[in-house]
């Protein structure tokens, strides 16, 4: 767009003074075009910098860039302008990758005064080059030694910044069944190093836990690193994955639902009659859940409580939340992980504060739906603590002194399950005196009891100056070129087909002694059938 201007210096060249302003279009038609010199990267970039930030928590794409410029400007731009403006706006507002490396020990000092108790620690190669990064805030730190059970989801997820790497979670379940993070580490690649620095770390921030069992994936390099790092605790893996991994390799969902039943089943006599099931209807998924090892994936056959947690939803669940987080700098994205936490905390101990039961609303739940079932059991007394229980031509033995049932739920969860329950209301006693002090609201004030604090700008920080004058350098690797994939892979059990209608007519035609054979493909609701090629032959003059 070309304008006529007329202005005068004023001042010495302090301002102008526009005289007269003519807004005349003058632009030839062949000029105007996506790539309009005047809608530069740069110019857009500041635009939108700004509002990066969605309404929805996410941040801006490339695509709502151009969505923006065309509705509010009136520009239309390309794809690849919108990505470098939004890089540009990126730097704007979070600094380049290169200058956050340089500010992580600075970061990593102001959050441990700022919160004290949090454990940081940042590896870096001889020639500065960036390693690993470890953060684990102290208020996660407490609540997990405090309030949570003994049970940790570990995972790996790739990040999609300009030098790539991997961000590993810890993640624990508090008692109203949302996920509590409690460590988070980066590495330029996922490997045994790798694993084996972070759960280093993490023994070091969390100390002994009795009775831990850790909630992974498959994947070979955590397994050596939990019976390396942490040689007393219990490995075992998610037995959605488990499932997932038997779809793909045998290509059936039904034999990975059996072995999903006798997972999550919690006695001997339910596990071996959905095995055996298992077993007549596929021997090799038999053999390959078997080979596995049941004892890593069975509840009932592993050494320590898994109580209900049987997948590493939890974990996924965080590289979820932090999906368009994971392409800033590295520094900027530990900041929006605490700025993140530091909501979580504050809201969920609000939330727990206004509970209305002494339980916390999730396992008041679970014992509201068991309590329904009590009501059609008969109880019988042995003594005053132990009775029999029956249902259905089926009996149970419950133990109300030392909380357990032979249908094993009640000692595996440290909930009551719906004979306990039964038994408790044959002496009118509290129900939540039989729950662990896991599912309390008790606990889960404590869980959230301390605030994590902001650590403000870095303009504002005061570091000493051995800190701030230590050297760390941008990591060895990049991100591959290309675009990255925003959302997981996904496996081949999960991917969905489209089928059509099968009222197909043939039908031949002939042109220029050629027959060619096409199918008419009726689908329903179309008006015009589809009609695709089927063969293609010369005739015979």
């Amino acid at each position: 767009m070309y304008v006529e201007i007329k202005a005068v210096r004023r001042d010495e060249w302090t301002y102008f003074q526009v005289r007269s302003f003519v807004n005349k279009h003058s632009c030839p038609l062949e000029e105007i075009h996506r790539r309009h010199r005047q809608a530069s990267a740069v110019t857009i970039g500041e635009v939108v910098a700004p509002r990066l930030q969605q309404h929805d928590g996410r941040l801006m794409r490339p695509k709502d860039i151009i969505t923006d410029m065309k509705t509010i400007y009136g520009i239309q731009i390309m794809y690849s302008k919108a990505h470098y403006a939004l890089q540009y706006a990126l730097s704007l507002s979070y600094g380049t990758h290169e200058e956050t490396f340089q500010l992580l020990p600075s970061f990593a000092y102001i959050l441990e005064q700022q919160n004290p108790g949090t454990i940081t620690d940042l590896q870096c190669a001889d020639d500065g080059k960036f390693l690993y990064f470890f953060m684990s805030l102290w208020s996660s730190i407490r609540g997990f030694r405090r309030c949570m059970r003994p049970v940790i989801a570990v995972d790996g997820t790739h990040l999609k910044g300009r030098f790539g790497g991997t961000m590993f979670v810890a993640t624990a379940q508090d008692g109203n069944e949302q996920m509590y993070p409690i460590a988070f580490g980066y590495d330029d690649s996922e490997n045994n190093n790798s694993w084996e620095w972070f759960l280093e770390c993490l023994r070091g921030a969390l100390g002994h836990i009795d009775d831990l069992v850790f909630i992974s994936d498959r994947h070979a390099s955590i397994e050596a690193g939990i019976s390396k790092v942490f040689p007393y605790a219990t490995h075992t893996i998610c037995c959605w994955h488990f499932g997932e991994n038997m779809k793909k390799r045998f290509h059936r969902k039904d034999v990975a639902d059996i072995m999903d039943s006798a997972a999550r089943s919690y006695s001997e006599i339910q596990y071996d009659r959905h095995m055996e099931e298992l077993r007549k209807l596929h021997k090799g998924a038999y053999d390959y859940a078997i080979d596995a090892g049941p004892h890593k994936w069975s509840r009932v056959h592993c050494p320590q409580r898994r109580y209900r947690l049987m997948t590493t939803n939890v974990a996924e669940c965080i590289n979820s939340c932090l999906k368009f987080a994971r392409q800033l700098p590295l520094m900027t994205l530990a900041e929006f992980i605490r700025n993140m936490l530091q909501k979580w905390f504050h809201d969920r101990h609000t939330a727990a504060q206004s509970m209305r039961h002494r339980l916390t609303d999730a396992a008041h739940g679970v014992i509201q739906k068991r309590v329904e079932k009590c009501n059609y059991m008969t109880v019988n007394a042995v003594d005053w603590n132990i009775f029999s229980v029956k249902h259905k031509e089926k009996q149970w033995t419950v133990n109300l002194a030392r909380k357990t049932c032979t249908c094993n739920k009640f000692q595996i969860d440290f909930l009551p399950c719906s004979h306990a329950l039964a038994a408790a209301r044959e002496r009118n006693l509290d129900f939540t005196s039989l729950c662990a002090d896991y599912y309390k609201r008790e606990t889960l004030i404590d869980a959230y009891s301390v605030p994590i604090m902001h650590v403000g700008y870095p303009s504002s920080w005061v570091v000493p100056s051995d800190i701030a004058a230590r050297v760390v350098l941008n990591s060895k690797t990049k991100r591959q070129s290309g675009r990255p994939m925003e959302g997981r892979h996904v496996s081949s059990s999960e991917r969905t087909t489209t089928q059509s209608c099968r009222n197909v007519d043939n039908q031949d035609i002939i042109a220029g002694g050629v027959r060619i054979r096409l199918w008419l493909m009726k689908v329903p609701g179309q008006l015009s059938p589809m009609i695709t090629v089927a063969s293609v032959a010369s005739v015979t003059q």
